[in-house]
């Protein structure tokens, strides 16, 4: 790891008597200390370990002798040049505590250092224990480069996946496109067609890649760097690759719901790739050309991939144990970036926050803080809300294509189309007004985050129009890998399930055309995470999310885009979903113990640890809430990392917010848009800027980067990340002019807001001072990207959103204000009569949002082993 102990990764939560397992010299008149470079000495895997003996005085060191319990391993060693250190891989550690003691040569023999090591399979668990007793292997179905071999030709039969480590070399061809740049490489017939790649040195050497693909902690893993077939046919960590630069890149893959209990297929992408027209189609693996072009190493998992494991423990031993490889086979890694998009964003951030030292930096993409925030599953209830409770809007009976990557089946509507229209009771709600309830900038957001994300809380395979919604598939849908993979006779089914029920139905039973099977396999974050946040008393996965008290439509009710006796409406049928994902009538119900086990580990990402330490730059790739398309990657999220960072850390100084930098289509403004929605120009069409943009991210994050791993002076880690942070490298917005342009960026610091009047009001709640764009006009680039809200903020909640289930208080006509100011007869009884409707509708209380949550707290403490159903230490706990 970075200058050579964990322990000095991250100074300023003093690690290194934690993890390190005590390592060092025996006191302090030792002219001698011994660190572990590859892992945590009290983390290590795998039985073998890369030491460093370092004399803690001027003078070189002297003759010694190094054991491991009590076998001479000195040969393993080599003096560096200056004579100061030496480095040597120790191998064949036994399972458990292992020492290490450099003594003196010669007859006295006295002890200098010693150092404990606590080896771990090399297939795990060392974080999160016990795994998954169901895991599907698919090492034949993993694919080593494009064009070429499967990682095996059979099924592995291993317990734990494993199948031989393979070495692979491929060159880029110049003379081709997209994957297919990369080919193998054969040392006796070299083609004419290797491209070449400049250094950062300014050395020009020939293209071709080294890659190494094996199993690590079950999950499939590479490791790929330039080199030459000449003279790296054996590199080691005293003898790195020729052209490594000693720099690491570390992509996460995206997505959180399609792939549960499986090894995988997939590794996240970086992008940015001058090969191809969109910056991402050369990438394949840890082929990944922009770093790998410049001498840098990628390595990968198919467990870092959150749309095949979507826990972020599993994620981080993994990451831990494939980076150990890294430094053990081929020498220190001088830092660590890590790159990706969407689910690779929440990874990083939780990563980073809770194992301070596996990231030393951050580029972000659609970016989140976690994996539990609530937008989706009250996009679900809201989208059911207006299906079943409302009538109006244009969804009824197929008139156009709501979800742009959705096809739209018009059968939901057209069955309760005619009943909704006939029934007196419920009122009328338009597309914008859903939206305006919902924060979103156009109503299509509330389809995208009700389709997509909300399923990866369904634990039942519904198929398509089952009963209580229309194309809001559920598990069906976003558990893709989950269908394909895993045998029916697996999948979960509840035993009162049905085959088929009346569209419109509710209370919705659980429809699936699967046998009931209650103790199979369930498709859900919450089963992912069982041994993090425990089981109820049916043996599932404790609930992390809850909506009492919860004022859906506020702002919009205060802003006079919905009617009170809408608002009234809403909040008394909205209902909630049970452990399966069924919706009901009533809200969902919080779970203390699910709660406490959610931020206590991170899952419920804080911000005050390792994050604040980390060097972060946040891009938004997509900008579709101005184009009204919706999406699932909204601003608000990017926004929501900031918020944690200054309310938990005192400031987000560590944190760049770039906008602006996706190729977008031409469009003009969306009809079915948030009412207090500002007209937008047509936008023209533009290409190019995606590419540029993650290049010039790449470089920034390197220069700033690189310059802390040189700042060789004693301020602590998060000190050093703000200090040495380009001065170039500043908040801003691209889409000034064309893409390339010198003056295409507008360099001003990124405010959340932007979207309406309302919104540049706040929502009354104390998000975190300097967040909020509250000013007369937007900021130009608000202006030019406004970011729109999100349900619970629209309820109240501060911009960090940790809030999962607010602490209640009783309902009060100050809530109210803005209502009231727009409306001067809303008093007396008519006053009264309101109230105590939103009393009836909210028998325990509303959301007091000045107060911290059930259970809401910091981050247990750094680097959480999980050792049980819901049994968590820190190995660093936090001082409070």
């Amino acid at each position: 790891m970075k200058r050579g102990t964990w322990g000095a990764v991250v100074p300023a939560l003093a690690l290194a008597g934690v993890l390190g397992g005590c390592g060092g010299s025996d006191d302090d008149s030792s002219p001698v200390a011994v660190t572990s470079l590859s892992s945590p000495e009290n983390l290590t895997s795998g039985g073998d370990s890369l030491l460093r003996i370092t004399s803690t005085i001027t003078d070189a060191l002297p003759a010694v002798v190094v054991t491991l319990n009590g076998s001479d391993v000195s040969t393993s060693f080599q003096k560096a040049a200056d004579g100061r250190t030496s480095t040597g891989l120790v191998t064949g550690m036994k399972l458990g505590e292992n020492t290490v003691e450099v003594r003196e040569a010669g007859a006295t023999g006295r002890r200098l250092a010693s150092l404990t090591l606590t080896n771990h399979p090399l297939q795990g668990p060392v974080l999160y224990a016990p795994q998954e007793g169901s895991f599907h292997c698919q090492t034949h179905q993993f694919t080593v480069y494009p064009g070429g071999p499967r990682l095996s030709e059979a099924p592995s039969t291993d317990p734990n996946c494993v199948v031989p480590t393979r070495i692979d070399w491929v060159y880029h061809d110049r003379t081709r496109a997209g994957t297919a740049v990369w080919q193998k490489y054969d040392p006796a017939a070299p083609p004419p067609s290797v491209e070449t790649t400049t250094l950062q040195d300014g050395r020009q050497v020939p293209y071709i890649v080294r890659v190494e693909t094996g199993v690590i902690n079950r999950g499939i893993y590479q490791i790929a760097m330039l080199a030459n077939p000449a003279t790296d046919t054996a590199p080691s960590p005293l003898k790195a690759p020729s052209y490594w630069n000693g720099k690491l890149v570390y992509p996460f893959g995206q997505s959180c719901g399609s792939g549960w209990y499986v090894q995988g297929t997939a590794m996240g992408p970086v992008g940015g790739s001058a090969n191809s027209s969109n910056g991402a189609s050369g990438d394949n693996n840890a082929l990944n050309d922009l770093p790998l072009g410049k001498g840098f190493a990628v390595a990968n998992s198919t467990l870092n991939y959150f749309g095949q494991n979507c826990n972020h423990i599993i994620s981080a031993e993994t990451m831990m144990m494939v980076k150990e490889r890294v430094v053990e086979g081929y020498g220190p890694v001088r830092y660590t970036m890590g790159w990706g998009n969407s689910g690779s964003a929440m990874q990083q951030s939780m990563i980073a926050d809770a194992y301070p030292g596996l990231l030393d930096g951050s580029v972000t993409l659609n970016g989140f803080p976690d994996n539990t925030n609530p937008a989706s599953v009250d996009s679900r209830l809201l989208y059911n809300y207006q299906l079943n409770h409302t009538k109006g809007g244009t969804t009824e009976n197929g008139t156009y294509t709501p979800v742009p990557n959705t096809a739209y089946s018009p059968v939901y509507d057209n069955a309760t189309a005619a009943r909704r229209a006939a029934d007196p009771t419920l009122p009328l709600w338009s597309n914008g007004e859903i939206a305006a309830a919902s924060g979103f900038s156009t109503y299509h957001s509330v389809r995208q985050q009700a389709s997509f994300w909300a399923g990866r809380t369904d634990s039942v395979l519904r198929p398509a129009n089952a009963g209580d919604r229309d194309n809001v598939t559920g598990g069906a849908g976003n558990s893709s890998v989950f269908n394909a993979i895993i045998g029916a006779q697996e999948k979960y089914s509840p035993p009162n399930a049905v085959t088929s029920a009346p569209l419109g139905q509710l209370p919705a039973p659980p429809v699936s055309t699967l046998a009931p099977n209650p103790t199979g396999l369930r498709p859900n974050v919450a089963d992912h995470n069982r041994n993090t946040l425990g089981v109820d008393a049916n043996g599932f996965g404790r609930s992390y999310t809850a909506n009492v008290g919860v004022q859906y439509g506020l702002n919009a009710l205060n802003s006079g885009q919905i009617t009170m006796a809408q608002f009234i409406h809403l909040n008394q049928r909205i209902g909630g979903f049970d452990i399966d994902g069924n919706l009901t009538a009533a809200r969902v119900q919080p779970d203390a113990t699910g709660l406490r086990n959610a931020y206590r580990s991170g899952m419920i990402m804080w911000g005050g640890a390792g994050l604040s330490q980390t060097a972060i730059l946040n891009m938004d790739g997509l900008n579709n809430e101005a184009t009204g398309a919706g999406d699932l990657h909204l601003k608000f999220f990017h926004f929501m990392v900031r918020a944690r960072l200054i309310a938990a850390a005192g400031h987000a100084d560590n944190h760049v917010m770039w906008n602006g930098q996706a190729n977008v289509a031409a469009f003009t403004q969306d009809p079915h848009a948030h009412p207090a929605s500002p007209v937008q120009a047509p936008r023209p069409a533009s290409s190019g800027r995606t590419v540029i943009v993650a290049q010039k991210a790449f470089d920034a994050m390197d220069q700033w980067l690189t310059a802390v791993s040189n700042d060789r002076s004693n301020l602590s880690r998060a000190q050093k990340v703000v200090r040495n942070k380009p001065t170039t490298l500043v908040d801003g917005c691209y889409g000034a002019t064309t893409p390339g342009a010198a003056d295409d960026f507008i360099a001003e610091r990124q405010l959340f807001g932007g979207y309406n009047s309302v919104f540049r009001r706040g929502n009354g709640s104390n998000s975190p001072a300097g967040t909020l764009d509250i000013g007369a006009t937007p900021t130009r680039c608000n202006a030019k990207y406004p970011a729109s809200s999100y349900p619970r903020f629209e309820a109240g909640e501060p911009l960090q959103g940790r809030t999962m289930q607010c602490t209640l208080k009783a309902v009060s006509a100050a809530d109210y204000a803005g209502y009231a100011a727009l409306d001067p007869t809303w008093t007396g009884s008519r006053r009264d009569g309101d109230l105590a409707a939103i009393a009836a509708a909210f028998p325990g209380g509303v959301c007091d949002y000045s107060k911290p949550g059930l259970e809401e707290q910091p981050l247990a403490g750094t680097w959480i082993q999980v050792t049980g159903l819901g049994q968590m230490r820190a190995l660093h706990p936090l001082e409070r």
